[in-house]
């Protein structure tokens, strides 16, 4: 691997690590949120779906940015490399079948999303 490629990897886990924490950061909020009141199921599954958008779209935007050029790819790579790996996470803590399997199709579709609209205005 060349020195241009290694720094490329480098930012891409600082990236994914950055985001990563402003999602715990926002599923922190949201947890309080449902310690203090009962919010409905759509505004909790709401809450998380933000949650992973704006760290995607963040994401995006910042290696769109660093990288210069074909913002949009790098940013769709970056959400969809940010959903990877929390599926594998949630494949590993429990089995996802069924019903969860489409739902995490759009997941997938929303993380690829924010991450190219970021790319795009990074």
């Amino acid at each position: 691997m060349n020195e241009k490629a290694g720094k490329i990897i480098l930012t891409i886990v600082k990236l994914l690590l950055v985001c990563y924490v402003l999602t715990g950061l926002i599923l922190a909020l949201l947890a309080f949120i449902m310690l203090k009141m009962a919010p409905p199921e759509q505004f909790v599954s709401g809450a998380i779906l933000f949650a992973y958008v704006l760290s995607t779209f963040i994401g995006g935007m910042a290696l769109g940015k660093k990288m210069g050029q074909k913002k949009y790819l790098w940013g769709i790579m970056f959400g969809v490399l940010y959903f990877a790996i929390i599926f594998a996470i949630s494949l590993g803590m429990n089995s996802i079948v069924g019903e969860p399997i489409r739902s995490a199709v759009t997941v997938l579709m929303l993380c690829a999303s924010g991450g190219m609209l970021g790319g795009m205005l990074g």
